[in-house]
């Protein structure tokens, strides 16, 4: 078993940031059965994480501390790692600073992980007159080494063995007997322990970890954001900017494979069956011509699924099957449910065409939502409530879709600019205290998106 190891303590706004990294570790970093995220942190901030929509009870573990309540001891909280009872699950840990995003397979660096030593990315050099990679600690010693770059220790990979955990013990035992009040804190003594005891590598990780870098489509896995401890607002920005800069780019493609398809396969269709189209995210009531009207809710489709936790999806009303679709080719892992009247002549041959091409992955049950619904009991990760306008279907609607939910089921409610559905659901927000996600979403006032918190 592999562990990301995190550490968030002493600032909310480190909670924060850890929310980007979960983000951008569910949606791109392929996370599989052998790799759990242990958080180190305190009750408090474990309480909120587990509020979260992000939280995913089988990948993300705690270990509890409530001691750390200063930024000293915050940053130094990683070398805690071998002192943790669940450290011994796991074979491989990657350290991660929370101002991190992941942009690909983060099991390309567990791959790299093969020697009993440190894996880091180069930064700097030992000789500098800054503290940030320990010139004061090694003193004339600099001159004992002929490759004098340093490294960044907001990422530290390595295998969980007794020489990386006498490298920990020297750290811990030399910021004792060599007490200085570095603005990096510990990483100077992680440098120059590392150094001393030849326990690192800052060469292989260069061609999968980056510094600042913006280039949405670079090859890197993880990019770090580096700016120093307790300077969090504008490392939030720019990660937010960078993670929402890259799902931009795979929900435009989303889309743009969404509407060759239904192009392709779909509108054909339609046409054949000789009645008007009904409104939908890409179209107008009773055209078939493209609009960017609702264009944010469109965006919002796909982007609420790209997270790889959502699995199963509830849709009510299915109509031709644009929505569902664009959630289909958005998440290669979700199953689709959908509940639909049934009522035009096009719904059905919809259908099967997407069932020919996505099989298993995609149920429709036929009906009044407000009778097929009470026969359900599967619980979903997400749904999207887009049936009847009447207050009575949209009350029953809710009413299912909140009984088949769990912690951190993601509710899309359609057409929330109609006023009655706009009241009935902000009474419905109150009454099953509905919370915002911690997410980016695009702003529309065609729908609203809350999620379920039941971990108060």
């Amino acid at each position: 078993m592999n562990c990301i190891f995190c550490c968030v303590f002493n600032q909310e706004k480190y909670v924060d940031m850890f929310y980007l990294l979960l983000e951008s570790i569910f949606i791109y970093g392929n996370l599989d059965e052998n790799t759990n995220i242990l958080v180190y942190t305190s009750t408090p901030f474990m309480r909120m994480i587990k509020q979260s929509h992000l939280f995913n009870d089988d990948k993300v573990k705690f270990e509890i501390n409530d001691t750390y309540n200063d930024i000293d001891k915050s940053c130094k909280a990683r070398l805690d790692i071998f002192k943790l009872p669940s450290i011994i699950n796991y074979k491989k840990v990657l350290y991660l600073d929370t101002d991190i995003l992941v942009k690909d397979n983060i099991n390309q660096l567990f791959d790299v992980c093969k020697e009993d030593i440190l894996y880091v990315l180069e930064e700097g050099d030992i000789y500098s007159n800054y503290d940030y990679w320990g010139n004061i600690l090694f003193g004339d010693e600099v001159n004992n080494y002929n490759d004098k770059t340093a490294f960044t220790s907001g990422i530290l990979l390595f295998n969980n063995c007794e020489k990386i955990k006498y490298l920990f013990n020297k750290i811990n035992e030399d910021i004792i007997q060599r007490p200085y009040n570095f603005s990096c804190y510990d990483q100077p003594y992680i440098i120059y322990n590392a150094f001393k005891y030849n326990l690192y590598n800052n060469k292989l990780l260069k061609s999968i970890v980056v510094n600042n870098d913006y280039n949405i489509y670079s090859d890197k896995v993880i990019h770090h954001f580096p700016g120093g401890p307790g300077v969090y607002d504008h490392k939030i920005v720019k990660m937010t900017n960078f993670l929402n800069s890259i799902k931009e780019s795979t929900i435009n493609n989303n889309i743009y494979q969404t509407k060759m398809y239904i192009n392709n396969h779909l509108l054909p269709i339609i046409q054949n069956c000789g009645e008007l189209l009904e409104g939908n995210i890409f179209m107008l009531h009773h055209t078939t011509t493209y609009t960017d009207t609702f264009l944010n809710k469109t965006k919002n489709i796909s982007n609420l699924v790209l997270n790889k936790n959502i699995k199963n999806v509830m849709e009510i009303g299915f109509n031709s099957g644009f929505s569902t679709l664009l959630m289909l080719l958005s998440n290669p892992n979700i199953n689709v449910t959908c509940f639909d009247l049934g009522e035009h002549k096009y719904t059905m041959p919809c259908y099967e065409k997407l069932k020919e091409t996505f099989g298993e992955r995609l149920t429709i049950v036929i009906g009044d939502s407000t009778k097929t619904l009470k026969n359900i009991s599967d619980i979903y990760d997400l749904i999207h409530i887009d049936g009847g306008h009447s207050t009575e279907v949209a009350n029953s609607d809710i009413i299912n879709s909140y009984r088949l939910s769990k912690q951190g089921t993601i509710l899309i409610m359609d057409d929330y600019d109609f006023r009655n559905l706009h009241e009935i659901w902000d009474s419905y927000i109150i009454k099953y205290n509905l919370k915002s996600l911690n997410i980016h979403t695009y702003n529309s006032p065609h729908h609203d998106i809350k999620y379920v918190c039941l971990n108060t």
